[in-house]
């Protein structure tokens, strides 16, 4: 059997991981933390996943909070003008496609320890140019998912599909817990449990999901997404995850005062649940060569990372690892080698990626008049809002209504008497 080798311990490192230790690959992961060290580090992202990249997890048998984290069950989103003034309120049920954001501390922390349990070699070390030179030789395959590590340094931007010199955004992030953050129905005026979206033009915008932490169970996180340089950008100062919420009431009350409410007495769920930062989205070539010559794949954030404004992150690292698993198998005895490695990424990113990076690309942007024409409908119509939603899900559903106002226009119509009935 090939051996394969794995740099990262995150969404995309551990689930080809466990998929090919499943198939009976002799795989090694290396990551840079211990699992103890994973649990009590500032929280990576506040990534949520929805239904088809939780169903992979289960067929892995890594689903180990589904009864303990909360689901989000729709999208309640307004859009307002800088005075905090609400234009468009649309909302939309994700029904089956319902999804949950869990603490990746919690969890990468035990997939680590379940990945030893089950047999799988994890190696904790940094990993070096240097490093990689031997572990690309004693393997027959090496994929980097390091996520925003120095080691990407290896793969090269891809310009074309690179479309940000500079951060879109600058970031904020903290968990938090509250009375009227938690539980089925903490908004009024959504009939489930909301991923609750603010879109003020020209400033930013800013989320807030039901979540699941190790450290106070179903709690909430926030995230705020500030134009660099506007009104919003005040985050980037703070010194801690207090500070952070003590700004985070000051936007929601100048740009969301009807969610003021939300914000009482509330607290960070612990010491290191937050965070702030920025970065500049980038598309690599799939390839990097080392100084030898050897060649290494890039997988995951290493491959593909996107704003995290359309939530995809994680969901995109999970459909790569569901292409490249796929084509390890079926290349069989045959060699990993550069057109290999450059088909494999190419599939993936004109049946998935390039839809997932034009989608969170077009949400940094003002709606297109495709866009707003469903967005306008979806205000009154509950199965084209419904529908709007679910294709979170998978962003290449969107296509081609979301950038051709025919198409737009008749997806609009085909769901008009479904409304009515």
């Amino acid at each position: 059997m090939r051996k394969i080798a794995l740099i990262g311990g995150g969404q995309a490192g551990l689930m080809l991981g466990f998929k090919l230790l499943n198939a009976g690959y002799p795989v090694t992961i290396y990551t840079d933390r211990t699992p103890e060290q994973v649990l009590n580090c500032r929280i990576p992202s506040t990534a949520f996943l929805f239904d088809s990249t939780l169903n992979m997890e289960r067929e892995l048998g890594l689903n180990f909070w589904e009864d303990l984290a909360p689901f989000g069950e729709g999208i309640h989103v307004d859009f307002r003008t800088p005075d905090g003034n609400s234009v468009m309120t649309v909302q939309g049920s994700l029904g089956t496609k319902k999804g949950q954001a869990l603490d990746q501390r919690t969890k990468f922390c035990r997939w680590l320890q379940e990945y030893e349990k089950r047999g799988g070699k994890l190696i904790v070390q940094a990993v070096s140019v240097s490093d990689l030179e031997t572990i690309a030789k004693e393997n027959d395959l090496t994929l980097v998912a390091a996520g925003k590590g120095p080691i990407n340094a290896l793969f090269q931007r891809d310009d074309s599909r690179s479309v940000h010199e500079k951060a879109p955004r600058n970031l904020a992030a903290f968990v938090a817990v509250g009375k009227k953050l938690t539980g089925d129905r903490p908004w009024k005026r959504a009939p489930f449990r909301p991923l609750r979206f603010n879109f003020i033009f020209g400033v930013g915008e800013f989320f807030s999901l039901p979540f699941y932490t190790h450290s106070r169970g179903e709690s909430r996180s926030f995230l705020f997404e500030a134009v660099p340089g506007g009104p919003m950008d005040i985050f980037q100062d703070a010194r801690s995850g207090e500070e952070l919420i003590k700004l985070a009431k000051e936007v929601v009350a100048k740009y969301a005062p009807d969610d003021l409410h939300h914000m009482d007495q509330i607290e960070l769920a612990d010491a290191d649940a937050w965070l702030k930062g920025s970065f500049v989205p980038t598309v690599r070539k799939p390839i990097g060569i080392l100084p030898s010559g050897a060649k290494v794949m890039a997988l995951g954030d290493t491959a593909v990372v996107n704003d995290p404004i359309a939530g995809q992150g994680a969901n995109n690292a999970a459909r790569m690892v569901s292409y490249v698993f796929d084509r390890i198998v079926a290349q069989g005895d045959k060699p990993f080698d550069q057109d290999w490695m450059s088909d494999v990424f190419e599939t993936f990113w004109n049946e998935s990626a390039k839809y997932t990076t034009n989608f969170t690309n077009a949400l940094l942007q003002p709606p297109g008049e495709p866009i707003m024409a469903v967005l306008q409908a979806a205000t009154t119509n509950k199965a084209i809002a419904d529908d709007f939603m679910q294709c979170f899900d998978n962003p290449r559903t969107y296509w081609p209504w979301i950038e051709d106002l025919d198409a737009a226009r008749q997806f609009v119509a085909e769901r008009t008497p479904r409304a009515v009935a």
